[in-house]
């Protein structure tokens, strides 16, 4: 009589598999150990992957299929000349701790996933991803030039790289960390740093506002209200240059009024 499958097998082989590969990387790696890890036979490691190579794939796909889930969840809509600077900020990095939460959890494949499994031929998924996180970055950066938030003369392009650069080396120094790092404080920092070469000169006053009276959605005080200023600042043209540009404004002149004194 045959033995009944094992539901868990292929959950516990891609957990062998992750531990095995972590410590050796791809190449090194052996199906015996993983399946030995599992507490499985070698067979059973075939019925479910085509070699050590597929279940690394399945393994970075996965990883990379949450992290695009995340990023795609970040509100383009939240970025809006309605919203409060605090806002915009805090929004953002809430939305970078919830992705960095979920690598410093999973570090020791996203380690390997970010090195290719030590191994050129997967470096395609990692360059995979992070063109489609390119492509939201190059979106959310839109929006805040839309809402007046960062500087209308940014090459997006550009940005989107330098952005991108910036995340991935944050990341390659979180998973290497032998303790969890603040990531709230290093997520706050490398917002400060983009914000110093992004920002409009409307929201460079309302930084130095917020600065002095350390107002933010994070500690209770109220910020001030300025996105209508970032909405008015805004000049129609750079937007489409058929728009006339705003007004400058009349220069009131007092009417001078006759002294109809009698004179002695």
């Amino acid at each position: 009589m045959p033995r009944p499958s094992n539901p868990n097998a292929r959950i516990q082989l891609l957990a062998a598999a992750e531990a095995v590969f972590a410590a050796r990387g791809l190449d090194e790696a052996k199906v015996e150990e993983i399946a030995t890890r599992a507490g499985l036979a070698k067979g059973s490691f075939y019925l479910h992957f085509e070699s050590k190579e597929d279940a690394f794939r399945q393994l970075v796909e996965m990883m990379l299929a949450r992290m695009k889930a995340q990023i795609e969840a970040m509100a383009e809509d939240a970025i809006s000349a309605k919203a409060s600077l605090a806002e915009v900020l805090e929004g953002w990095v809430a939305a970078d701790l919830e992705l960095f939460e979920f690598i410093w959890q999973n570090r020791a494949v996203v380690s390997l996933m970010l090195d290719g499994g030590r191994c050129a031929a997967f470096r395609h998924l990692v360059d995979g991803f992070c063109d489609e996180a390119a492509v939201k970055t190059k979106r959310l950066l839109l929006r805040g030039i839309e809402a007046g938030i960062y500087r209308r003369d940014l090459d997006i392009d550009v940005t989107a790289a330098f952005i991108a650069g910036a995340y991935d080396r944050l990341a390659r120094q979180i998973v290497r960390e032998p303790r969890r790092p603040d990531l709230t404080k290093l997520l706050r920092e490398v917002q400060s740093l983009v914000l110093r070469g992004l920002a409009s000169p409307t929201t460079v006053r309302e930084l130095e506002e917020l600065s002095r009276t350390g107002a933010h959605a994070g500690n209770g005080r109220r910020a001030p209200a300025r996105a209508a200023g970032r909405a008015r600042d805004l000049d129609p043209k750079s937007i489409d240059p058929k728009l006339p540009g705003p007004k400058a404004p009349e220069r009131k002149t007092r009417k001078r009024v006759p002294d109809e004194r009698p004179r002695r």
